[in-house]
């Protein structure tokens, strides 16, 4: 009797709305226009939106990589692919609210630029990364399997110091523990300010500890007479013998740069590679067709034929160099080692956003099984099944409060949880992967007093735009778009830890009447160009979709921007209900 019961309030949940709940279609975003790519070709980015500080490793056939997501939930998605070219998302890292505590700051802390590595001894991937800000500090997690999407962890390291980590596993046995931190945590002292170092210490994997002291293998940068700053996401590889560290330095903005050293022993101080900087964006025109900037943080993988390639983060800016929304890319370059270090682009060159595969990425792309993932068309965000791979929330789950039915509808909670309160409010969002788009989906809501539910454009705390169903201090059903922005920056920040004076741009309110105030709305998100975001909405009858009518004036995407905001990430778009 209780089992029927049971499956009687299920099925009530699937075909009806609760109180204090709305109810939304599958969330559909797609991209403004079709790519055309070459036969024979692959297209850059190959991973579109906001996917920064790629780390990549291989085992046999297959490749595996991570990327940073800071504040956001579930933690580090995994990727997998046979070629290069296809990749599927298998999971993320962390993906349980037991498994790592948020703490309540801006969305660009939390956790940082992640390294993936396989350790042939143990036979064991291993990904380490560091919670910016409180919570977790450096940790780790292993998996036999990460196309399984089972990891195991996190496991915190004590006594270590700074970012951008990563295991390096040497052919002797020995495993070793990289970060960039500053120079006084490895004992020494800074030269001059901005300088940053990278520290090594020796790691015992059964123990799941440090078993030496921090030694300094590498600081300042590729000239440290120009006293360069933010050396920063060090990767370390044993080539014929040597070993090669490569690391990024100059920020992640437009100076952003990747640099080489080399050493013929890790008890030796890394020296300078002759070539430097093996890859940057940084003195090329500003009215050059096809931009890309601030490319840097690199890591690199060896095929199975012994070719060398190099995924990085780039940004694809819209108004010269200034803007992007779309955040920090991941690209795919080759690897030039002729000279007897790697490079990735020759210095003067533009990063190209077509690229030829080369005969054996072509041969593995024609035996490839793998979906590729699409991030500007990825299908709908949710389903009956449950939110999709690429979906996110933010500073940990939605905890109990959504829901999905047969029909592939979110049934989403009123939280009471603000925007802009530091919290988790229920949202769910899906990363901006292209300079135009359109994201839509049916909304089913009947508003109570200080409720309300819609769209949402959201680039942190102080920065988002949203159309929401709500009711005025009269009591009328209303449509609000709202926008709330800071004022413009005097340059450009991508750090920023304190919260921002934020104000609202624009309020504007639709008086929902007659049916309109209760049959379900058709809201839309639009960008027909770069600069501009349009909300507009449509009423629902009989399931037949009305014409779409624009509310307020068009968002200005600056102010949703990286480089109007500040900070790493990039320009979501979603649902909310408070």
């Amino acid at each position: 009797m209780k089992r029927a019961l049971t499956l009687l309030l299920l099925a009530a949940c699937a075909c009806c709305k609760l109180a204090d709940e709305a109810v939304f279609t599958p969330f559909v975003y797609t991209d403004g226009g079709s790519e055309i790519v070459p036969d024979g070709c692959y297209s850059n980015p190959i991973l579109k939106g906001f996917y920064p500080d790629p780390s990549i490793c291989r085992k046999g056939n297959d490749y595996y990589m991570v990327t940073s997501t800071f504040q956001y939930f579930p933690v580090i998605p995994v990727f997998h692919s046979t070629d290069l070219v296809h990749w599927e998302q298998c999971g993320s890292v962390l993906d349980s609210d037991a498994q790592i505590s948020f703490t309540r700051k801006k969305m660009n802390l939390g956790n940082f630029a992640p390294g993936i590595s396989y350790n042939p001894s143990d036979g064991k991937f291993y990904v380490a990364c560091t919670q910016v800000g409180g919570g977790l500090g450096n940790w780790y997690c292993t998996s036999e399997d990460p196309a399984s999407g089972k990891w195991e962890g996190p496991f915190v390291i004590k006594g270590v110091r700074g970012i951008d980590p990563e295991f390096f596993f040497d052919g002797d046995g020995r495993t070793w523990y990289l970060t960039c931190t500053s120079p006084e945590d490895a004992g020494s002292s800074r030269r001059y300010p901005g300088e940053f170092a990278i520290v090594m210490w020796e790691f015992d994997c059964q123990k799941r500890e440090i078993c030496s002291s921090p030694r300094i293998i590498a600081r300042g940068g590729a000239r440290p007479e120009e006293r360069p700053e933010n050396l920063e996401g060090p990767h370390l590889f044993k080539v014929d013998g040597e070993y090669f560290l490569i690391c990024a330095e100059g920020g992640t903005e437009r100076f952003h740069r990747e640099v080489a050293f080399r050493s013929s022993s890790l008890e030796e101080q890394f020296e300078p590679c002759a070539i430097n900087p093996i890859l940057t964006q940084k003195d090329l025109p500003a009215e050059r067709a096809e931009m890309v900037t601030c490319t840097g943080h690199a890591d690199m993988v060896q095929t199975p034929g012994g070719k060398w390639y190099s995924v990085f983060l780039g940004c694809e800016p819209y108004e010269g160099e200034e803007y992007f929304n779309t955040g920090r890319e991941t690209f795919l370059l080759p690897v030039d080692w002729s000279s007897g270090q790697p490079v990735i682009l020759e210095e003067g060159l533009a990063v190209p956003l077509k690229m030829k595969m080369d005969e054996e990425m072509k041969a593995a792309a024609a035996v490839n099984v793998i979906p590729a993932f699409d991030a500007a068309n990825p299908g709908p965000l949710w389903g009956s099944e449950g939110l999709a791979p690429f979906a996110m929330t933010i500073r940990g789950s939605l905890d109990g409060r959504s829901a999905f039915d047969r029909r592939g509808r979110l049934h989403l909670a009123c939280s009471g949880i603000s925007l802009d309160s530091l919290d988790r409010p229920s949202v769910v969002l899906q990363r901006i992967a292209s300079k135009t788009f359109m994201a839509e989906t049916v909304m089913d809501f009947t508003p109570a007093e200080g409720q309300e539910a819609g769209i949402l454009c959201w680039y942190d705390d102080d920065h988002y735009a949203k159309l929401v169903k709500r009711l005025d201090r009269s009591g009328n059903t209303v449509l609000a778009m709202m926008h709330r922005s800071t004022p413009p920056n005097d340059k450009f920040e991508g750090y920023r830890t304190e919260r921002s004076e934020s104000m609202w741009l624009q309020v504007s309110n639709v008086v929902l009447e007659g049916n309109a105030a209760t049959l379900p709305l058709a809201l839309r998100i639009e960008a027909r160009t770069p600069e501009k975001y349009i909300f507009s909405y449509a009423v629902v009858d009989g399931g037949k979709t009305g014409e779409f009518i624009t509310v307020g004036s068009p968002v200005d995407a600056r102010t949703l921007s990286t480089r109007h905001c500040a900070g790493h990430q990039g320009t979501m778009v979603g649902v909310y209900a408070y």
